[in-house]
């Protein structure tokens, strides 16, 4: 039986470690926390137009994750330990593309409201785009105890930023 300890200890890394490398957050993951904070501030009902924005929040990290496994050149291929690393790495990236500009084109084509208000939602994309980011970056591997952290905090986590965005927008008022 695994502690909760551990994945908690888990989830923390993932959230420290970009930080950990000051020069991969500025275009990285910087957007992503101001996505999260005004998306929250600023809207209380999900819409067509919250979609085609969270869209474009995936494609950019989808795009920014593209440019950076590129440069990281073919030492990274060749390494044997690493072309695991790096398949699941593309093999994300390319989903957070096809997702964003999926989500794009559901939000404009304004025609399904229900799949719109699961994608349309800040947090939920900001939180897995927020987390996986370390290991999108290099910075830790791709491995399944963080993964399963991201997956066990998910809820609590997306409540905790509900109910934050709440309690700000009420002070605001």
């Amino acid at each position: 039986m695994v502690s909760l300890q551990i994945f908690w200890m888990n989830w923390l890394t993932l959230v420290v470690e970009p930080f950990r490398h000051f020069g991969v957050v500025w275009l990285g993951i910087l957007p992503l926390y101001v996505m999260l904070v005004l998306g929250e501030l600023y809207k209380s009902k999900v819409s067509f137009g919250h979609a085609v924005g969270n869209g474009f929040v995936m494609l950019w990290a989808g795009l920014n994750w593209g440019a950076h496994l590129s440069g990281i050149g073919w030492m990274g291929y060749a390494m044997q330990s690493s072309k695991s690393q790096m398949n699941v790495a593309w093999l994300m990236t390319a989903a957070v593309v096809a997702l964003g500009v999926f989500t794009v084109v559901l939000g404009l084509r304004k025609k399904d409201k229900t799949l719109c208000e699961v994608l349309g939602h800040t947090r939920f994309s900001c939180y897995f785009l927020i987390l996986l980011y370390p290991m999108q970056a290099r910075l830790l591997r791709w491995d399944q105890s963080h993964l399963t952290a991201v997956l066990v905090f998910a809820l609590p986590v997306w409540f905790i930023v509900y109910l934050s965005g709440r309690a700000v927008r009420a002070m605001i008022k």
